[in-house]
């Protein structure tokens, strides 16, 4: 994959999960829906890197989980018709969960649960995008446009539609710049903050 902007895109590996676990815990840890999964700021900051590392474990098999050059930023992707985890991985992060969540972890699970269901209206095949985070120290330096400038190039080559989840109003306007559209406003189970499924068409 050819790199765009100022930053190299590269193939992440196994060595780099300890590094980008940290940086996808930095980033998330403020987010609405991690926020309201898991209230308690310590517990967030303490269990983030082993659920985010786990994460990336799940998905390096897939092929498509890339890193800038400096590795301050990363982007989870899953190609079309393998999103969906299976039950190991599953079971794998459930005490991850549980340590994070505590009493509010059948929460977190419905959380889940609604965010499959809404994903599996998408029947057309398509890249997925779980994840994308930079380090909070790098924000505004060009490292989350440099990843989705990159696949979503890929995806209009491939002529491959893609999807991800948005989970706060602020990163909307990144990805609408690279042709993400929103859906319909979602509502988490018992409140929280809305999220939103973005769809991106190829473009030609």
């Amino acid at each position: 994959m050819s790199e765009r902007g100022e930053h190299g895109v590269v193939r992440a590996s196994e060595a780099d999960v300890g590094e980008l676990a940290g940086v996808l815990a930095r980033a998330f840890q403020d987010d609405p829906a991690f926020s309201w999964a898991a209230p308690d700021p310590k517990r967030r900051e303490r269990h983030g890197p082993r659920y985010f590392e786990l994460t990336l474990r799940q998905y390096l098999p897939k092929g498509e989980v890339w890193m800038t050059t400096d590795r301050r930023a990363v982007a989870i992707w899953a190609p079309p018709d393998k999103w969906q985890a299976p039950m190991s991985a599953t079971l794998k992060v459930a005490p991850t969960m549980i340590r994070a969540c505590g009493r509010n972890t059948f929460r977190a699970i419905s959380m889940l649960n609604g965010m499959e269901a809404e994903h599996k209206r998408r029947e057309e095949p398509h890249y997925y995008l779980p994840f994308v985070a930079a380090d909070p120290a790098v924000h505004g330096q060009g490292h989350g446009t440099a990843l989705l400038a990159s696949m979503t190039a890929r995806c209009d080559d491939e002529g491959r539609p893609a999807y991800l989840e948005s989970t706060a109003v602020r990163n909307q306007a990144l990805y609408h710049r690279h042709g993400f559209v929103p859906q319909e406003e979602q509502q988490w189970p018992g409140g929280g903050a809305p999220w939103w499924p973005m769809w991106r068409a190829p473009r030609g």
